[in-house]
């Protein structure tokens, strides 16, 4: 039977002193197995954010997009509807500004939804591991 890390669950190679994935020193009494580490409730969730740091990373970065991307269209619009009617732009000022927030709303939604996508992926893989270990 394998041993795995009683901090982060990840298996452990036979004879290593710190994991290799989370680098919790590793006892010198036999590691906890999967399942019985699962099912007795000591999984760490602290664990799980170690997993995918760069997902969780693009993640971020995509909800600060959509941040900028809403704040943008905002702005974009304010200025295109503050333009003086002598330019002969007047009402269709205001149609552009409106029409540039309604966009800058959509795209800005659509990037925090792939960020918030992301997230339901790794929970989905989580739950799949954790399912996977107490069948076993």
């Amino acid at each position: 039977m394998a041993n795995f890390c009683t901090s982060c669950a990840a298996p452990l190679e036979s004879g290593t002193k710190f994991c290799a994935s989370c680098g919790a020193a590793v006892e010198a009494t036999p590691a906890i197995a999967a399942p019985s580490a699962l099912e007795a409730g000591t999984f760490s969730p602290a664990a799980a954010i170690r997993r995918y740091p760069a997902l969780r990373i693009i993640s971020v970065i995509l909800k600060i997009l959509a941040v900028v991307a809403v704040i943008g269209a905002v702005l974009s619009a304010l200025s295109a509807m503050s333009l003086p009617s002598s330019f002969g732009i007047g009402l269709a000022g205001s149609v552009v500004g409106g029409f540039i927030v309604i966009l800058g709303l959509c795209y800005g939604l659509f990037l925090w939804a792939s960020a918030e996508m992301i997230h339901v992926l790794i929970d989905i893989e989580e739950n799949t591991r954790r399912s996977a270990a107490a069948v076993a």
